[in-house]
């Protein structure tokens, strides 16, 4: 990932991580990154959800209140 991007969590689907996006962005102007880390072919590996590390401890506390 790119340097100073923090993975905050990861998911199966990915949708989940899509809504928790829509929410950092929307109500607290916090940029985040879902990244698809899956082998489609046999689909192993996971969706990451990646904040910049000068948003992570205010991330954290807004996906715990939403």
């Amino acid at each position: 990932m790119i340097k100073d991007w923090v993975c905050l969590g990861s998911s199966r689907t990915g949708i989940d991580l899509e809504v928790k996006k829509g929410l950092l962005a929307e109500n607290h102007q916090i940029q985040a990154v879902v990244m698809n880390k899956k082998v489609s072919a046999y689909d192993l590996g996971v969706w990451e959800l990646y904040v910049h590390e000068m948003d992570v401890e205010q991330a954290k506390i807004a996906l715990a209140w939403d």
